[in-house]
C-alpha cells in the first residue's frame, strides 16, 4: 500500500471547493463544521499532494449518557479508497488519544476498517433526481404527484422565499407532535438560515402558512434539510407544490441534482411513497463503521439505545 501523509487542518481555503467539485457532502464542508462548532467540538484532517487536496475528514464530538464518541458524517471523503482508509486510521488514532468510547463513520463510499455500526445517524437510503427543465421534470413525476402540484396551484397556493422562521417553527412543532420525532430548537433554525445557500420556502393560501421547507444549495446539489406541513390543511397538497417550486429555484441557481435526504419504507412508508412520486434514483450508502476503544461502555450504550428504539 502506498504511503499517505495525513495532516491536521486549521483553515483550508480550498476545502469546500474540493467537495463541490468532487460531489462530496455539505456535512463534510468547512462552513457546516464552523456552524456546528457553536454546539460541539469539530476537528479536521486532510490529504494533499503538491498543495492539492485529495481527501478530507471532518470529525464531530458527540456526547452520550456514558461519555462521548467521535462521528464522521458522509466521510472520510475521497474517491481514492486508500486515502479514505488513511484518513480513517488517523481519525482512529486521534479518537483513541482523546479517550473516546468509539469512533463512528458513515462514508459515501466504502471503507473496510472497523466493524459494522449497530445504528445510523444519517439515512442509509435516499433518492437523488436530476434537475431539468420544469416541464420535463413535471412529466417525469408520478401521475398523482403531477395532479397534486396542479391542484395546489388551482386552489391558490403560492410558494415564496421567506425569513419568517416563526411561521415555519409553529408548524414544525405540530408536525413533531403528530409524528413523534425529535427536532432542534428555535435558535438552531434561526442560525441555519444564516448559512450560505440555505433558504426557507413557505407555501401560503389566503395568507395562511400551509407548509415550509428549508433547502440548502451546495455545489451541484440541493438538499431538503427540514420540512413541516399543516396536517389539517393537507387537502390543498401544498407540500407537493413546495418541492416542485424549490426544484425550479434550484435550477435557476445552476444546481443539477436534488437529494431527498432519506427514505425508509418500514419506518416512514407514507413520506417515502410521497418522495418516490418525484422520480428519484435510489441510492444506498455503504454500512457505517465503528472502531471501539471501550468495549464494556460501548456495549452498555448499545443496550440502552436498542431499548429506547424498542419503546418507540
Amino acid at each position: 500500500m502506498k504511503k499517505i501523509e495525513v495532516e491536521p487542518v486549521v483553515r483550508e481555503e480550498n476545502w469546500d471547493n474540493f467537495l463541490k467539485k468532487e460531489k462530496g457532502s455539505f456535512l463534510q464542508s468547512f462552513f457546516w463544521g464552523d456552524f456546528k462548532k457553536k454546539y460541539q467540538e469539530v476537528y479536521r484532517f486532510c490529504v494533499k499532494k503538491d498543495g492539492k487536496l485529495l481527501g478530507v475528514c471532518q470529525i464531530f464530538k458527540e456526547n452520550n449518557p456514558f461519555g462521548f464518541y467521535f462521528y464522521i458524517p458522509h466521510g472520510p471523503f475521497s474517491h481514492d479508497k486508500d486515502i479514505r482508509e488513511a484518513l480513517f486510521r488517523e481519525a482512529r488514532v486521534f479518537a483513541k488519544k482523546k479517550k473516546a468510547i468509539f469512533l463512528k463513520a458513515e462514508p459515501l463510499e466504502k471503507i473496510d476498517s472497523g466493524e459494522k455500526s449497530f445504528f445510523r445517524i444519517q439515512p442509509q437510503k435516499t433518492l437523488i433526481s436530476q434537475i431539468k427543465e420544469p416541464e420535463e421534470m413535471l412529466k417525469s413525476f408520478r401521475k398523482s404527484t403531477r395532479h397534486n402540484i396542479r391542484y395546489a396551484k388551482r386552489k391558490g397556493v403560492l410558494v415564496e422565499k421567506s425569513k419568517e422562521i416563526d411561521s415555519f417553527y409553529k408548524i414544525l412543532l405540530k408536525t413533531k407532535e403528530r409524528q413523534g420525532f425529535k427536532s432542534y430548537n428555535y435558535d438552531y433554525f434561526q442560525q441555519i438560515l444564516e448559512l450560505p445557500g440555505c433558504n426557507l420556502f413557505l407555501a401560503r393560501k389566503n395568507g395562511d402558512v400551509l407548509g415550509g421547507i428549508i433547502a440548502l444549495h451546495f455545489g451541484s446539489f440541493v438538499y431538503f434539510l427540514h420540512s413541516a406541513s399543516d396536517y389539517k390543511k393537507r387537502k390543498f397538497h401544498a407540500t407537493a407544490l413546495l418541492r416542485f417550486e424549490v426544484l425550479k429555484e434550484a435550477r435557476e441557481n445552476e444546481c443539477l441534482f436534488y437529494d431527498f435526504w432519506g427514505i425508509d419504507e418500514k419506518k416512514f412508508p407514507g413520506v417515502t411513497a410521497f418522495k418516490k412520486g418525484f422520480n428519484g434514483r435510489e441510492v444506498i450508502f455503504p454500512d457505517g463503521r465503528d472502531v471501539v476503544f471501550k468495549k464494556s461502555v460501548y456495549l452498555m450504550y448499545k443496550t440502552l439505545k436498542r431499548a429506547k428504539e424498542a419503546i418507540v
